[in-house]
């Protein structure tokens, strides 16, 4: 007969979502009745077909208590559990950066102590077996301190840390991100055959593995993490005489990252894999929205990715059962490595992930963009400045999710108009007025204008409140105009609140290689 068991995401110290109905679910055997009491209040169901799921109503914030599951015969006790806001972490590298290894690591860590964040892994690996059970078995929620919050993600941290600040309850983390993975692994195959986007992944990666068995598959990945190691131990040995070294003098002197690893069917990059290992082994547990840091890896797909976003969003609020819930997410920084910088003009791609990202956030309802622009480093596609990331991703939420009024929106490009030989370039979200920073080469470095037709000219400009002016002496009637259209320029332009202008293109049309 099967012993009475809740979904592995329910352990000591966890955070219940107040303010909604909480989904509480997990196995036993049929017939028994399974009551779940929290605080006082009691729900009861029975278990049928082996399982057994109940509906907390709507819980306050701030209770502190034991969440008891019995079926009569078995019980089970989650001790210290707290009611709060939970938000879901997903994405790829630049979300899963632990804060161990962010900027200031290490002064954050000794410093991060806070029982009202508490933070969940989903257990990372791509194919449910009796390894990943055992596995997760052995995950837990766990209260942030210099112990256990190591491994935590650290743009999910500094965002957990500001809303806890700023709200006043305790914040729960559910992170769920892998480095180096596609979108299209965090859907399930039905989604993503209902578009022509998510086909042609689906079909690029079978052609990767072609006729390679799960067994070929594993000891290509053998080789695969050998190589890593190594690359690992030259870079950790290179730290350790200079802890300030740069990624390119580490690129340099110790090679690339061993990268892609090998295509296979039980890889967490296949198309589908982690929707089925690490989503739905979270979902429905309670939350208060999404954050999400994800795209480098699809940087060559810019052109489906709107659309791609779109029914992302749609799939996770789906698995929720909750149209509403809010996805912010984060749009790609500056990146581009030494060897594209020495070829010339590195490809626009990240400019083109950038922008579907921004058109993204126009279709998606209840969503926003946290623009990062001027985050990134030069060589390294991880910078290490997550504080900023997490920080204007709680602005947003703070404003969109919790109500403040605050400035927390990206001054965005929104018209222009000539006047003689000048475009007017005026803005979005910039009421309380721009300004630049930098020198002219700066500026010159990333405002560009052309004609009607032909190529672009770098371009002076100046802040008139909330608008710009552009202008150069190679042009007497400019028409068009770009600002920060490059994979890796600087970012002079900024709102007087401290948030950088959003890159953008006055002509979504042209050609990009102009």
């Amino acid at each position: 007969m099967l012993v009475l068991k809740a979904a592995a995401i329910f352990t000591n110290n966890m955070v219940l979502q107040h303010g909604k109905p909480v989904p509480v679910w997990g196995w036993g055997a049929d017939g028994r009745t399974v009551s779940v009491i929290f605080c006082g209040s009691k729900t009861e169901t029975k278990v049928r077909s082996g399982k057994w799921s109940v509906t907390l109503a709507p819980l306050p914030a701030c209770l502190s208590g034991e969440l008891i599951v019995s079926d009569g015969i078995d019980t089970l006790h989650f001790k210290n559990a707290v009611t709060g806001d939970v938000w879901f972490a997903g994405g790829q590298s630049n979300m899963e950066m632990e804060l161990a290894n962010c900027k200031n690591g290490e002064a954050e860590l000794s410093v991060c102590a806070n029982k009202e964040i508490r933070f969940y892994q989903v257990t990372k690996r791509a194919v449910v077996d009796k390894e990943y059970l055992r596995e997760e078995e052995q995950s837990k929620w766990q209260e942030c301190s210099p112990k256990t919050a190591g491994s935590l993600s650290a743009v999910a941290f500094f965002f957990a840390r500001k809303i806890n600040a700023d709200v006043k309850i305790p914040i729960g983390i559910i992170n769920c991100s892998w480095g180096g993975t596609s979108i299209s692994a965090w859907m399930n195959k039905e989604r993503l055959e209902k578009t022509f986007a998510g086909r042609k992944y689906i079909c690029d990666y079978e052609e990767k593995i072609g006729g390679k068995t799960d067994e070929q598959y594993n000891a290509e990945m053998e080789d695969y993490f050998e190589q890593w190691r190594q690359w690992d131990s030259r870079v950790r040995a290179r730290k350790e005489i200079d802890p300030g070294v740069s990624w390119e003098t580490l690129n340099k002197e110790c090679g690339q990252c061993p990268w892609p690893q090998p295509a296979g069917r039980t890889s967490p990059f296949h198309p589908a894999n982690l929707h089925t290992s690490m989503i739905l082994r979270a979902a429905p547990f309670a939350i208060k929205g999404f954050i999400y840091y994800q795209g480098e890896e699809d940087d060559q797909r810019a052109d489906d990715y709107r659309q791609m976003m779109y029914y992302l969003v749609q799939q996770w609020r789906d698995d929720w059962k909750d149209a509403s819930l809010p996805f912010l997410f984060v749009q790609l920084p500056m990146y581009a490595s030494a060897d594209e910088m020495k070829t010339g003009e590195p490809p626009r791609s990240w400019c083109l992930m950038r922008e579907s990202q921004y058109l993204a956030s126009l279709d998606i309802a209840a969503s926003a963009l946290a623009v990062i622009i001027d985050c990134g480093e030069f060589d390294n596609i991880h910078p290490f400045d997550k504080q900023t990331v997490g920080l204007r991703l709680a602005l947003l939420a703070l404003k969109k999710v919790y109500g403040f009024e605050i400035e927390a929106d990206a001054p965005v490009f929104d018209w222009c108009e000539v006047k003689e030989n000048k475009l007017h370039l005026h803005f979005k979200n910039a009421g309380s007025g721009l300004e630049l920073r930098g020198g002219k080469d700066d500026v010159c470095a990333s405002f560009e204008i052309a004609g009607e037709e032909g190529r672009y000219f770098p371009a002076q400009a100046e802040v008139e409140g909330s608008a710009v002016i552009v202008y150069s002496d190679e042009l007497t009637e400019p028409r068009r105009a770009r600002y920060a259209w490059r994979k890796f320029c600087p970012t002079p332009l900024y709102a007087k609140n401290g948030l950088p202008a959003m890159p953008f293109r006055t002509e979504r049309f042209e050609n990009i290689d102009t």
